[in-house]
């Protein structure tokens, strides 16, 4: 007679200070075969990159996350992690019970090759991390508890929008009037910037024209290390079309920006 045991394991992890991030990563970077991740914001700019990483290993990973968050929030890395080969939706089909109010894509969990569950209320971003109390459960070896997160995973990704229906508009950086009609929206701005500059504290900054009306470009320092490293020449700057993405806001004090941590952001014509 055989006896089957069946070794479940459970681990807690709260925040801030509590190692979640930590665990998460160690648990994608053992993933072998596939990844799926349901999330109401995901900003976090290390678990995007563990995400990006198991892609090059060769692991699927499927990514779905609020829709209208992830269009509000300027630091949301659905573009990002699309960029990484991630395939990447965005619901917003979901009806309340009466069916008369949209409700949100609140679900903070994720699958790795149907094992491994993390969920909990722990959002991947860095106010989770480092703000907020919060907390995840790590279920390792319950097939029957994956199995029902891997039902409503997947019932959400069908009704879910793949990334590239979203129509993202291509825009001239000098033309204001243009620019505005499109606060609030991730877009494509193409051009020659007139002038750029890396600060002091390594932010590197794009500039289209000189009035307080003009574009502004603003990667910050980590964008920056990150395009050095990949051996980036900032000196042909001074004359080409550059290709810069993001989302596209009027800040109160400095005017028309896309601000942005990603060095995908930039591209040269």
């Amino acid at each position: 007679m055989f006896l089957l045991i069946i070794s479940v394991t459970i681990q807690a992890f709260f925040s801030p200070g509590g190692g979640i991030r930590d665990a998460i990563i160690k648990e994608l970077s053992m993933a072998g075969k596939k990844i799926d991740v349901a999330m109401y914001i995901l900003t976090d700019r290390e678990l995007s990159n563990a995400l990006a990483l198991a892609v090059e290993k060769g692991v699927k990973v499927r990514v779905m996350m609020d829709g209208e968050k992830s269009d509000e929030i300027r630091y949301s890395k659905h573009r990002f992690l699309e960029g990484k080969g991630i395939e990447v939706r965005l619901d917003e089909t979901h009806l309340s019970k009466v069916g008369k109010h949209q409700g949100i894509m609140h679900n903070k969990f994720s699958i790795i090759d149907s094992n491994v569950l993390i969920t909990g209320s722990y959002n991947w971003t860095h106010s989770a991390e480092n703000l907020n109390d919060e907390n995840i459960l790590i279920v390792r070896g319950s097939k029957q508890i994956t199995k029902e997160y891997q039902r409503k995973f997947n019932s959400m990704w069908a009704r879910s929008a793949p990334l590239e229906l979203k129509k993202v508009p291509t825009l001239d950086p000098y033309n204001i009037s243009l620019l505005r009609k499109h606060v609030g929206e991730w877009v494509v701005v193409v051009g020659t910037p007139s002038n750029w500059n890396i600060s002091r504290g390594g932010h590197l900054f794009l500039d289209f024209g000189r009035s307080k009306d003009a574009f502004t470009f603003l990667m910050w320092k980590e964008g920056v290390e990150e395009l050095k490293e990949k051996g980036f020449d900032f000196e042909i700057l001074n004359n080409a079309v550059v290709e810069l993405e993001g989302k596209l806001i009027d800040h109160e004090k400095y005017g028309l920006e896309i601000v942005t941590d990603n060095s995908d952001a930039i591209k040269i014509k």
